[in-house]
């Protein structure tokens, strides 16, 4: 049976654990809550309880946070990232799952050599309170007979109590699963999809997995027909593909805004250098650069504009001096004055594996110009995992580099991924 496990409210179970005074009272986690600025990125269940949502922007709700007295927590990713890995730590310790892996800061998959229901509940349920025990974080369980059927498995054990957090999903409940669940809710099935899914009279699941395969296979592609196989309990997805990222972007929602050149230039270089460590630790390379810039478009009162730009890169790169440049360059091709500006960002884009570069035919010494720019970002990325974030960085980056980029708020995307709450 393949294994799902899913963190509970991760982000703010997180912060939980060094504030468990803040235990069953409304508690959110938002991304540069300065001045009530920023959006709400994670909540836990008794914030929901009072009609408060992901996405909601903090100035949008003062008076309901103020009413209900919920604590607003900033958001801290290294933090998150840690207590995951320690989560990894515990389970392989205990090897009862094969071929554990992490699919996302707060998603696990994984094997059991194990098709009874009893047998696997109780494995899982030893899981469950070993983790809660020594990471003080809850977890969801599911398991059926392919990763996406597992997954299904843990969105019903979240959603329905009676399951008190493990729902196995063996092949003689499947059918009866899959029917009741909206074939919105199918992990794999892109929301671009989905109404053009619903025209063709697929409601829910099973509606999906009684199509004919060659029909979605020729209608939607390679992905859709994977996902097919693996609702009919079929395995087809490997986790490898999955992992890939189409692009690694960092962006921020300001906490003050600004109009200064200089200060998104140092934002920009920050995160610049944050997508690029994140992308050479995968082993990959970008061939494209996108910055955004953007006003607060709640501000009806200030004059809006928003744009991007990408430059196409002649060699794909993982140098962060070339990355840097790139946003710079592209930064002074759509700047204005005279604007507010409340958010911006950078998306690495075009990703390939290191291994396969292909080089300027018309470039000399190019090769070892490569090499020696590789041997240079291996050194610092070496220091600064020794020593902290940034302790060595691009001068442009500004004296603070290593708070502003924790203060950038992540967000990785990911092939057929989900969000990490």
């Amino acid at each position: 049976m393949f294994v799902h496990l899913d963190c509970n409210n991760f982000f703010v179970s997180c912060e939980l654990v060094s504030r468990p005074e803040l235990k069953g009272t409304p508690v959110v986690v938002a991304n540069n809550n300065d001045n009530n600025g920023g959006i709400i990125l994670a909540l836990n269940q008794e914030a929901k309880n009072i009609g408060l949502k992901r996405g909601n922007p903090i100035f949008q709700v003062p008076k309901l946070i103020e009413k209900q007295h919920v604590t607003v927590i900033d958001v801290h990713h290294n933090l998150y990232h840690e207590i995951s890995h320690h989560i990894m730590d515990v389970v392989k310790k205990t090897e009862m799952v094969l071929n554990f892996v992490q699919y996302s800061v707060d998603e696990f998959f994984g094997e059991m050599p194990d098709d009874d229901p009893t047998r696997l509940r109780g494995y899982l349920q030893k899981l469950k309170d070993l983790i809660l025990q020594e990471t003080d974080i809850p977890v969801s369980c599911g398991a059926g007979e392919s990763y996406t059927l597992a997954k299904t498995a843990t969105h019903f054990a979240k959603k329905y109590p009676g399951y008190r957090g493990i729902c196995i999903m063996p092949a003689g409940k499947r059918e009866k699963a899959l029917s009741i669940l909206p074939v919105e809710q199918v992990w794999g099935i892109g929301r671009r999809r989905v109404k053009d899914i619903k025209q063709q009279g697929i409601q829910t699941a099973i509606d999906f997995a009684h199509k004919d395969e060659h029909w979605i296979h020729r209608v939607y592609g390679v992905t859709a027909a994977r996902t097919w196989k693996e609702l009919n309990g079929i395995p087809a997805i490997t986790l490898a593909s999955h992992e890939k990222q189409k692009s690694i972007m960092y962006s921020r929602t300001f906490a003050h805004m600004t109009s200064s050149r200089e200060v998104l230039k140092r934002e920009l270089s920050n995160y610049a250098s944050a997508a690029a460590r994140r992308m050479r630790k995968q082993n990959a390379l970008c061939k494209a650069v996108t910055i955004f810039l953007a006003t607060n478009r709640h501000r009806e009162d200030l004059l809006q504009y928003h744009n991007d730009a990408t430059l196409r890169l002649n060699t794909a790169t993982d140098d962060s001096a070339r990355i840097i440049n790139a946003v710079e360059h592209l930064l002074e091709s759509i700047f204005k004055e005279g604007f507010q500006y409340k958010q911006a960002g950078v998306i690495l884009s075009q990703l390939q594996h290191s291994s396969g570069v292909q080089l300027d035919l018309f470039a000399s010494n190019q090769a070892e110009e490569a090499n020696r720019q590789k041997r240079l970002m291996n050194a610092i990325d070496g220091i600064n995992r020794k020593f902290g974030p940034n302790q060595i960085h691009f001068a442009i980056q500004g004296q603070n580099a290593q708070d502003e980029q924790m203060a950038g708020f992540m967000r990785p995307h990911k092939i057929n991924g989900d969000e990490e709450e």
